[in-house]
């Protein structure tokens, strides 16, 4: 099999993408093959040629731990790693790239299968964008997200830690076509990761912004990305807002200072995400002898903005507290092969069930934050996956 970076770095024109409803018709066997044992990911790199991957016999390769890990394929690595979440690998047993392509093996892995066809579900059934956003708004803090916030609240008061991030999940029932979320996605997010996997782990589909690394062989990069503003701000960066993206470069630099023979900086930088900026600063690393691109991942996530500082006391004081099991929310997503990977932080990700849809969003916690307003932060935030299920306004 070919470098899977050189994909991902590709300069060369891509086929256009089909418009939204083409799109889903010609991904609609995906929807049919979710009901099989087959093992998939369908992944969509910003600016890059789509890619499947699949298995037929369903039997993703589970492994305790990323370190433990080999192979080429697509992985999915959960939030904590150990028993109940393992890190899942689907092999690159057959794989095919360029929206034509992966219609035609996807149609071609019904035939083999004797699968009956699934439709797509009647436009009407689906409530309006709307209306779940309504609903969303509507929810109320329940006691779990109350009473972890009141731990976290005493642990910042106290100084015990400099951030800590509370997360939460909220399920919208109802019939959801996966092939229909997923060219959504690629329309609505184009600078992002688009991902659809199936695995014995779930059906899982997200779009990321942000990557943890990439690279190949001794070359690595990664990013601190943080701060937000609305895009084509005229005014410099608050003090506030710098000093936050400075902390995430920062806790970067001390995380890889011992894998890497030699990094660089440029940054920090003004970058476009959408409707909003950000400021960033990005890597470029040079792993040390006997270091593997795993010991990188491993030492970079779980990052700040998904789990707090000092890293170590803010994923024990989560797992303790927190009433939410993220599974492979706020985990990592991509591609990788013997030494190569772009992995991809999973920050706007949705699970895929027979009964509806499950949707999580988290914020960071500071001392003087307020319940409310924090519960209605992860209410915007679940408004990115949200639009992408909702029928659109007749």
């Amino acid at each position: 099999m070919p470098s899977l970076v050189p994909h991902f770095r590709s300069k060369e024109p891509v086929s256009p993408l089909p418009d939204v409803r083409s799109l889903q018709e010609l991904l609609l066997p995906v929807d049919t093959l979710l009901r099989s044992d087959v093992s998939l990911a369908l992944v969509r790199y910003p600016g890059c040629e789509p890619y499947v991957c699949m298995q037929r016999d369903g039997r993703d390769t589970l492994c305790q731990r990323l370190s433990g890990l080999f192979g080429t394929g697509f992985v999915l690595c959960p939030f904590a790693e150990g028993e109940g979440h393992p890190v899942v690998l689907v092999r690159a047993d057959v794989t095919a790239c360029g929206w034509e392509d992966i219609g035609r093996l996807l149609q071609k892995m019904v035939r083999e299968l004797h699968l009956s066809h699934a439709t797509l579900p009647q436009s009407m059934s689906v409530p309006t964008f709307a209306d779940l956003k309504a609903r969303l708004f509507e929810s109320r803090p329940d006691s779990g997200y109350e009473g972890a916030l009141s731990v976290f609240l005493h642990d910042l008061q106290e100084g015990r830690f400099d951030k800590l991030v509370l997360s939460r999940a909220q399920n919208f029932p109802g019939a959801h076509s996966a092939a229909r979320i997923f060219a959504r996605a690629c329309h609505a997010y184009p600078n992002a990761l688009v991902t659809l996997s199936h695995t014995r782990s779930g059906t899982w589909i997200g779009a990321s912004p942000e990557i943890l690394l990439q690279g190949e062989k001794d070359q690595w990069t990664t990013m601190a990305l943080a701060g937000t503003r609305p895009r084509g701000s005229a005014t410099p960066w608050d003090e506030k807002n710098r000093r936050e993206q400075a902390w995430v470069a920062r806790y970067i630099r001390d995380s890889l200072a011992p894998l890497c023979a030699r990094i660089r900086e440029e940054g920090p930088f003004t970058a476009e995400a959408g409707q909003v900026e950000h400021l960033r600063t990005d890597f470029f690393l040079e792993k040390a002898q006997g270091v593997s691109f795993r010991d990188l991942a491993l030492a970079l996530h779980p990052t700040p903005a998904v789990c707090g500082l000092p890293k170590k006391e803010a994923m024990e004081r989560i797992l303790s507290t927190e009433s939410l099991d993220r599974r492979y929310y706020s985990g990592f997503i991509g591609l990788m092969q013997e030494d190569a990977a772009s992995f991809y932080v999973n920050l706007r990700c949705l699970k895929l069930h027979a009964g509806g849809v499950r949707l999580y969003a988290g914020g960071g916690i500071l001392a003087q934050s307020k319940l409310e307003s924090e519960w209605k932060e992860t209410c915007h935030k679940m408004c990115t996956m949200l639009a992408l299920i909702g029928r659109d306004e007749a």
